[in-house]
């Protein structure tokens, strides 16, 4: 029998809420603290009681490790908390109540007779009891759990140049860590200028992030976005330092190559651009904003699953997110992004098969649902109230009117909480009413049969045509068959409506062409517009791309001139794309008990890829005309050339490529 191994706990959901507010108001700007006000950063519970039974076979001795204060009852008795503690043989009904004022309340116990586990049960407040929380990082009472547990990385500059009264280090490619100073005159001040590119480095106050340091300064400075840093002292004399690169430790599943080197390039500058946005929660990109977006999130999410299948960063990041009813604006105040979060708890599920969370989150996530239909309309249409934020993309539309894009947001959010409510044996068909009734509302109001397309309606009650619900409807099985066609001829396909020029609502378009079966347009975009950025000398991704764009216009956004982020974690697709689409992965049931591996290659013709499914990997090998595909996990079925083969775990199929 296995011994069981002590583990930090706490009450569930407040780690993750914890280091979700201290990331949200680490944002720095100009010299600024930027905190991210703009919507309601949930707070952490003061105070807990944890409950246990210690049946203890002979006397023994135990400590109550904890950072936070407070007192255990054994028995009737009160004791203290950090002290060795003596009780004699017997059986003991054990309550740890602790608060913390700055952290959130945790403990640890490693004795003979009593360890802190999931076992425990948090009977806080007027809560019905429910297990406490663990996380696999913290396991010795050396631990705390409100340091979250990075890894760090010594960085070496590629080179150190004298210029504008100071020194310039190029670490060669974008990174975030600290920076510590290790050179500089005593009794004066110093300034750190940090830049994304050597034009924001060298030109303070316009860059975003940069420090003016008093004497008696900390040389330690705390973790930033970089790859330029420019150094300069009040009286000229030199500034020097080093650096660390700052990383979640998760290491990638996934791999692919093909015969060309320009997409393998991209796959890498994807997967390091995921790498550095993957922190205690995803963040939207590592310079600006440096916050959680639901959005931005929803799409990191699909990346995860296709490159190191990390189940824990996605639960941190939706429950940071979700925070705690009641709700009073939406995930981000943005409509879209709660629906988008609600759409990532199914995803979540279907990807892992973690009942256990959904039952953990499924209180918040209705009341989260509750808020969302009690800002519709009297059709049941997202429209815009005071505080809401419309987005859906950086595009040139009127958001004013009555989006059909949301509206398919909203239809699908009802279809996953039928689902949702099903899994939870709670009764789905007010879910499902719902959505029936808002599809046939959407089709009435904004299908367009003539042309067949969807269309939006302007603030002024005339329409405007756009990409958006039209690429929603093919992502989100909204039409049939026959309307997904005609929508890919007359808008799809179309150069008559506005381009999309974010790597982030580019990426549902290409979804949708993968869908439609034309993954070699999808090839030709990644290389053209991935592709175009890494001839820009681009080390990861960025917010956005513009070929047309001079330097300056494209480093510049929401009016700074270095407003672009240039590591934006929605830039990583071609992950998802190549492994989802390309390679063909895809579960078919809950938690991957069966999947098909669909490929199409396009224009490959040598592919050599490691794709993760739970609990195992499928690795595609395309060359000379053969395909060889094995999976380390069975329930699986290659589907290709129009046949189906069985995919026995570790054991390979080969058939004749097409």
């Amino acid at each position: 029998m296995t011994e069981k191994k002590a583990k930090w706990i706490w009450k569930y959901g407040e780690y993750e809420i914890y280091h979700h507010k201290l990331l949200m108001c680490r944002r720095q700007e100009m010299g600024c603290d930027y905190p991210g006000v703009i919507w309601r950063i949930a707070p952490n519970e003061v105070s807990v009681r944890f409950a246990a039974k210690m049946h203890a076979l002979t006397d023994t001795t135990l400590r109550i490790v904890t950072h936070s204060k407070g007192m255990a009852y054994f028995g009737d008795r009160k004791y203290p908390v950090n002290e060795d503690l003596f009780f004699p043989a017997g059986d003991y009904e054990v309550f740890v109540m602790l608060y913390d004022l700055e952290g959130f309340p945790s403990c640890f116990i490693d004795s003979e007779y009593l360890k802190t586990d999931e076992s425990w049960v948090d009977m806080s407040f007027d809560l019905p009891d429910a297990p406490v929380a663990c996380e696999p990082a913290f396991y010795s009472p050396d631990d705390n759990p409100a340091v979250f547990p990075f890894s760090y990385e010594e960085v070496t500059p590629v080179s150190v140049t004298e210029t504008d009264g100071g020194l310039l280090y190029d670490f060669g490619k974008e990174l975030f860590g600290p920076v510590t100073i290790t050179e500089y005159p005593e009794n004066e001040g110093v300034r750190l200028t940090y830049g994304e590119s050597k034009e924001e480095a060298l030109d303070y106050p316009e860059a975003l992030i940069w420090e003016n340091l008093r004497p008696g300064f900390d040389p330690v400075r705390p973790g930033r976005a970089f790859r330029y840093i420019h150094t300069q002292s009040d009286s000229g004399c030199p500034v020097k330092l080093c650096a660390s690169y700052e990383y979640l430790p998760v290491e990638d599943i996934a791999s692919f190559h093909c015969e060309d080197e320009t997409i393998n390039k991209i796959w890498d500058v994807c997967s390091y651009t995921f790498h550095l946005n993957s922190r205690e929660v995803y963040l939207d990109g590592i310079k600006r904003d440096r916050w959680c977006w639901s959005g931005d999130a929803y799409q990191s999410f699909w990346a995860n699953y296709y490159l190191y299948f990390d189940p824990q960063i996605v639960k941190r990041t939706i429950l940071g997110l979700l925070g705690k009813p009641p709700y009073y604006t939406h995930i981000n105040t943005i409509n879209d992004y709660s629906a988008y979060l609600v759409a990532a708890v199914w995803d979540y599920y279907y990807a892992t098969g973690d009942a256990v969370f959904v039952k953990r989150i499924w209180d918040n996530l209705k009341s989260l649902y509750a808020f969302m239909t009690s800002r519709t309309n009297e059709k049941g249409y997202v429209v815009k109230r005071d505080g809401d934020w419309i987005f859906i993309d950086w595009s040139e539309m009127d958001k004013e009117g009555i989006l059909c894009a949301e509206q398919i947001l909203l239809w699908n959010a009802h279809q996953v909480m039928g689902r949702l409510a099903e899994l939870m044996g709670e009764d789905s068909s007010v879910y499902g009413a719902s959505a029936a009734q808002l599809k046939e509302n959407i089709m009435e109001d904004f299908w367009e049969e003539e042309r067949g397309l969807f269309y939006d309606d302007k603030a002024d009650g005339s329409r405007q045509i756009t990409r958006h619900p039209n690429i929603f409807a093919i992502m989100y099985d909204f039409v049939p068959e026959e309307k997904v066609k005609r929508i890919a001829e007359s808008v799809i396909y179309s150069d008559r409506y506005v381009q999309i020029t974010t790597p982030y609502f580019k990426l549902y378009e290409l979804i949708a062409m993968c869908k439609l079966g034309d993954f070699e347009k999808v090839q030709d975009y990644i290389r053209f517009y991935w592709g175009g950025m890494l001839e820009q000398g681009a080390t990861t991704v960025w917010e956005r791309y513009d070929p047309e764009a001079t330097k300056e216009e494209a480093l510049a956004m929401y009016g700074m001139k270095y407003g672009t982020s240039l590591c934006h974690a929605w830039g990583s697709g071609p992950i998802y794309l190549l492994g989802r689409y390309c390679c063909g992965v895809a579960a078919t049931d809950v938690g991957y008990r069966t999947f098909e591996v669909r490929p199409d290659f396009g224009r490959f013709q040598e592919i050599r890829a490691t794709v993760p499914v739970k609990d195992g990997v499928v690795k595609v090998h395309l060359e000379n005309g053969r395909l060889e595909v094995m999976a380390t996990v069975p329930g699986g079925t290659l589907v290709y050339g129009g046949k189906r083969y069985k995919l026995s775990a570790n054991e390979r199929v080969m058939v004749e490529a097409s």
